[in-house]
């Protein structure tokens, strides 16, 4: 009888679905809070000062209203959110993340407030900060690896790397509207590095509208030499828009060249075949 009930309590454990757990655990000290703390403080009180509702595009000189970094709610609520969580962490405690793009926005605020300290913006009374910050770096780079895995083994890889994509445009984005957190000197944007962006953020479109497809879809290399085919159409007026409509319609970019895409990849295929 007692045999029985242990195993109708272990059945029943087995079958009760699994919480979703934080992927990964650090364990920061008192300076490890405080550094990640104040960076994180100057980032989300930009973020919530400059009108997050309302931003301001990039001015360029001479691409005209295409804006190549963009801005994500989802991810800016996300930081803010973050920001909460360190600041209830009691000193020596544990910080759970939920994903590598929690631990990167961590290593984000560290770099920040270094940058700010060097340049006599803000000061934290910590010894060696600079041998503390470096220190602190290589663990968050360490447990941001972990966590990436673990990401793509829970989301699977394209998912996640459409994912990574958008957190490496809103980065770009924060590194160009808040101070502090870019170079001392922008980069300045070439010809070429527009171009580059341009192929990225279309290619991207037509990525994450073939996932939603459920199409199958071609290798990195693959895609991105088929949008600039794509690309080269539209500026040889062999269709009836411009560049301009595919960057500002998002809609219609991703439909079109996800389009595009599965038909040069059938006729690929079948010239193979025959």
């Amino acid at each position: 009888m007692i045999a029985q009930s242990k195993g109708h309590l272990t059945r029943m454990k087995q079958s009760q679905p699994k919480l979703p757990k934080a992927n990964i655990v650090i364990r920061l000290s008192v300076r490890d809070r405080q550094l990640i703390l104040a960076g994180l403080s100057w980032i989300d009180y930009k973020l919530l000062d400059s009108g997050i509702r309302a931003i301001r595009p990039l001015q360029l000189t001479w691409a005209g209203s295409f804006d190549p970094v963009a801005f994500n709610q989802e991810l800016a609520d996300g930081m803010l959110v973050l920001h909460r969580r360190v600041l209830a962490l009691s000193p020596g405690g544990r910080l759970r993340v939920g994903s590598s793009f929690e631990m990167a926005a961590c290593a984000l605020a560290v770099r920040v407030q270094v940058k700010r300290q060097q340049r006599g913006r803000t000061v934290l009374l910590i010894p060696r900060v600079n041998e503390a910050s470096k220190r602190l770096l290589r663990r968050l780079e360490t447990a941001r690896k972990r966590s990436k895995r673990a990401d793509v083994r829970q989301l699977g890889l394209n998912s996640y790397q459409v994912k990574a994509r958008d957190w490496q445009r809103f980065i770009r984005w924060i590194r160009v509207h808040i101070p502090d957190c870019g170079s001392a000197k922008p980069r300045p944007l070439t010809r070429r590095r527009y171009l580059r962006l341009i192929v990225d953020e279309l290619a991207s479109r037509a990525r994450a509208e073939l996932i939603d497809r459920k199409e199958r879809l071609p290798s990195e290399r693959e895609l991105r030499r088929l949008i600039r085919l794509a690309i080269r159409y539209v500026r040889r007026g062999r269709t009836g828009y411009d560049i301009r409509h595919l960057m500002n319609d998002k809609v219609f970019a991703s439909a079109h060249l996800a389009s595009f895409v599965t038909i040069r990849m059938d006729k690929s295929a079948n010239w193979r075949t025959s």
